[in-house]
């Protein structure tokens, strides 16, 4: 009989020690909290944004995507087939339509603050997140200004009043303190959890604060069960890794250009046009197919033939420093690779404007599913999908009429996970939750999460254990309930995708803090309660 996984409605976290109010408060530093915060900061509405690190320290600046794809856009169709089914025609619309504009104006701020042309080569999620960051400083220093930017904070939980309704937020700071910021309109822009599983390329703050919080405010989280790869990342020997460490991504770009996937005899995995046209998907589950057929074999990159100079251009410089980072010559040595935990594809359920079924709560982002990207959907499709959905949430609230914030009120406490669980958690996700899943290792890591302890008192590690066990247990609940293979979710025992489940699954807590799930049609829309 299976263990129904309970979690808090509320984190039992010391009381606070100093009250804040605000018209809006932005938790996440990145693409989507910076276009979400900047339109309310231009309109004069006091909002605060909630960063953990600094603004040049988030999921953006890392992401290694390029705008050339978006520039010139796919078309409905192409992310229609790319989502496996589950794309949304509007939000991919929106995507269509608004991705040129706001990249035309990005560079037209990248201009303003320097002369220095950009770099086309360069990243987009740098290029984006530094201007995007600039333009937030200024506005923060405006005598006028409203935008208050306060980093290295840490959201805890999201605030709600005795009707459900957003009350605020309350945030760990970097100096200890424990504080409240009172106000009726929340957006979550957190990014997503791929530090649930060991091997990952996601930066060390995706850890699943925001999805634990939406999930324990009341909010509904869709298509959870789809969670993206990097199906070629270093996977460096464990004696030259850094504990946490992400792995680099050995992009396809290696693969345009020659380097072919082979195993220690140098005998191919994938063949090379093969591996050079698959969808990252279906790439990154052929290569975790090959790996539970050999196990213990390790995979490898040969990019040798590429020429030396090839290496020191761009992008190819940044993989070959991370391979010579972990003593590994890619221009006389293969390269050792193998599939890691990339982004999440789905998320917090919005609508067109990133309103949650939570009143007053809102969502962007990798935090966020809009439905543009389906079951899949193009390996770029995420950050510009957090440049749009930040920017639809920042301009509808700019226009809204805020509500003020009422008194909050505790909900179900609970404690915090104990720091020695989450190595468990972890291992549980790895054996389960990874590209090969079937419904008896789904089942016993379901019931593993639910039996969990949560006796620990509140601590910076205790916080992170706690979210990252939420989510994962209700990423194993949506697992279970989709009995199919499509896009980014694999079951190994169910072959092949069925248009029966061609709709979402919904993962909701009761009041009582058990997991719920439920279905509901691809036309249903996002409504609040």
């Amino acid at each position: 009989m299976s263990t129904s996984t309970r979690l808090g409605r509320q984190l039992e976290a010391p009381a606070p020690t100093w009250n804040k109010s605000a018209a809006v408060v932005v938790v996440g530093g990145g693409a989507a909290g910076l276009s979400a915060a900047l339109p309310l900061a231009a309109a004069r509405i006091p909002v605060v944004l909630v960063c953990r690190s600094t603004l040049l320290d988030t999921a953006t600046a890392r992401s290694t995507s390029r705008s050339i794809g978006w520039r010139n856009p796919p078309t409905s169709e192409q992310l229609a087939s790319a989502g496996d089914g589950l794309t949304d025609p509007a939000a991919a619309g929106r995507l269509i339509e608004q991705a040129p504009e706001l990249l035309d104006w990005l560079d037209a701020l990248a201009h303003q603050i320097s002369s220095v042309e950009q770099d086309p080569r360069q990243p987009l999620g740098m290029t984006m997140q530094r201007t995007l960051a600039s333009v937030a400083r200024v506005q923060e220093l405006l005598p006028a200004g409203t935008l208050t930017i306060d980093t290295h904070s840490r959201a805890v939980d999201v605030l709600t009043d005795e009707s459900g309704h957003v009350a605020g937020l309350r945030v760990s700071r970097g100096d200890g303190t424990i504080g409240d910021y009172r106000a009726g309109t929340v957006v979550l822009a957190t990014g997503g959890a791929a530090r649930l599983w060991t091997h990952t390329t996601a930066p060390a703050l995706a850890n699943g604060d925001g999805l634990a919080m939406a999930l324990r405010a009341g909010a509904a989280l869709r298509d959870l069960e789809f969670v993206s790869f990097a199906p070629t990342a270093l996977n460096a020997p464990p004696e030259e890794r850094l504990p946490g460490e992400a792995a680099a991504e050995m992009g396809p770009t290696l693969r345009q250009a020659g380097a072919e996937l082979v195993d220690a005899a140098g005998s191919t995995i994938v063949p090379l046009d093969e591996s050079q046209h698959l969808p990252d998907h279906e790439l990154a589950i052929r290569l975790a197919d090959w790996m539970a057929a050999y196990p213990g074999a390790t995979a490898f990159l040969d990019a040798r033939g590429i020429g030396d100079q090839a290496w020191q251009l761009a992008p190819h410089v940044v993989m070959a420093q991370a391979c010579r980072e972990h003593g590994i010559n890619p221009a006389r040595q293969v390269i050792p690779v193998r599939p890691a935990a990339q982004a999440f594809v789905g998320g917090i359920a919005i609508n067109e404007v990133g309103a949650t079924t939570v009143p007053g709560l809102y969502a962007a982002g990798e935090v966020a599913s809009s439905g543009a990207n389906g079951a899949s959907g193009p390996a770029d499709g995420l950050l510009i999908d957090a440049l749009v959905g930040g920017t639809a949430v920042g301009r509808h609230l700019a226009q809204a009429e805020l509500p003020e914030a009422a008194d909050s009120t505790d909900r179900a406490l609970r404690g915090f996970l104990p720091t020695d669980a989450l190595a468990g958690v972890r291992t549980s996700a790895d054996e389960a939750l990874g590209l090969r899943r079937e419904h008896e290792k789904l089942r016993t890591t379901s019931d593993f999460l639910a039996r969990l302890p949560h006796e620990e008192d509140f601590g910076e590690d205790e916080l992170t254990g706690t979210n990252l066990q939420a989510v994962a247990a209700a990423l194993a609940q949506a697992a279970i309930a989709r009995p199919e293979s499509r896009g980014w979710h694999r079951r190994i025992d169910h072959a092949g995708a069925s248009d029966k489940w061609a709709k979402h699954v919904v993962v909701s807590l009761a009041d009582d803090g058990t997991l719920q799930v439920t279905t509901a049609a691809l036309d249903k829309p996002v409504t609040t309660r």
